[in-house]
């Protein structure tokens, strides 16, 4: 009996790094009409999970319009545990979204992915979904530990977590909507028009979990794009980050805004992914998982580039679908350990990520 593909596994990669298209950028439209100047809008939304009905409600309440110029970006997680993740692709796919790629879009990929292996073994063609494809990683054995599989490049493996729930998520998407999700970026950079003065720094970016400060976009570690939610110093090295998910360590946010304000050009970040912190307003990143699955808000930041100057304001609704109950609280203080990732970056960053799924 053959060994089944491993959840622990990054999807292969398209792209690792995505700008928006020069029609997406920010910028000052004048207009002939009797309203004045058209302001494009970017609209960065929050992890969704598959809540259809809060999504269109945020919109409406943002009061989103495409053909005027707003472009709505998600910061992953579109999909998986809520009640429609086939409609909230579709209406991302319709608005022409861009989004990055979450930890469950990446789960949900991988159980497309073997659901179609399987299929392949047994003879019964593809179901719908991703097609067969060599570039798919090679599982290791089974029993085979982290430390035991190859530490992977950008394209390659390295630890993810499925679950039954990504397995039924992926046979509701339509072939087509897995390949969107599929060639969906880990970064999104949005290159901001030259103003007077901006409230979201001289550059932005869109992750879904986070950054490790000192790292360069193409050196930051794939895994720990998708799922970090603390950084620590490294003992010793006061300029050495470890990325980890340790229910209790500060947010790295906090290090990030203080290695900002070191540098001569700012970088905003907005991400997702912590839902337990819920909405973070750093001084150089945004956290918009406010926890809408578990009932609570879907939050967007939506930015404005306008008369020399560029803003941004946070939106939120209630949750317009029935949420979800969220898994067993986890204590002050007490630390998960599923299994570590140790990854030694181009420039000597050690990132030694704690995953708790």
């Amino acid at each position: 009996m053959s060994a089944a593909k491993s959840a622990n596994t990054i999807f292969p990669i398209t792209a690792f790094t995505s700008d928006l298209q020069p029609d997406f950028i920010l910028q000052y439209l004048p207009s002939s009409s009797e309203h004045g100047p058209v302001r494009r809008r970017l609209v960065i939304v929050g992890d969704v999970h598959g809540m259809r009905k809060s999504l269109e409600a945020l919109l409406d309440q943002v009061g989103f319009n495409k053909s005027k110029g707003d472009h709505l970006v998600l910061v992953g997680d579109l999909v998986n545990k809520g009640p429609d993740s086939p409609g909230v692709v579709d209406l991302a796919m319709k608005l022409g979204a861009s989004a990055v790629r979450g930890n469950h879009e990446n789960a949900v990929l991988n159980a497309a992915a073997e659901i179609n292996a399987t299929h392949d073994r047994e003879g019964l063609g593809c179901p719908g979904g991703l097609p067969g494809s060599p570039a798919i990683p090679k599982p290791p054995e089974v029993g085979a530990t982290v430390r035991d599989s190859e530490i992977p490049d950008k394209s390659g493996s390295a630890t993810m977590t499925d679950t039954p729930t990504s397995h039924s998520t992926a046979l509701g998407l339509l072939k087509r909507q897995l390949q969107w999700l599929a060639a969906l970026p880990l970064i999104v950079r949005v290159k901001l028009p030259h103003v007077r003065t901006s409230s979201v720094g001289d550059a932005l970016i869109v992750v879904h979990a986070g950054l490790v400060p000192g790292l360069s976009l193409k050196d930051q570690d794939p895994h720990t794009v998708m799922h970090m939610r603390s950084l620590v110093r490294a003992s010793g090295n006061e300029e050495r980050f470890i990325p980890a998910e340790i229910p209790g360590e500060e947010s790295w946010v906090v290090e990030w805004d203080r290695w900002q304000d070191r540098q001569a050009s700012k970088t905003t970040v907005i991400f997702g992914h912590d839902a337990k912190r819920g909405l973070q307003l750093g001084k150089y990143a945004i956290g918009l998982d406010s926890g809408c699955l578990y009932g609570h808000q879907l939050s967007a930041v939506v930015i404005t580039a306008f008369d020399g100057k560029i803003e941004h304001h946070i939106v939120q609704v209630d949750c317009a679908d029935t949420p979800i109950a969220p898994t067993a609280s986890v204590k002050e203080g007490e630390k998960i350990v599923v299994r570590r990732l140790a990854v030694v970056a181009p420039n000597g960053f050690y990132s030694d990520l704690t995953v708790k799924d």
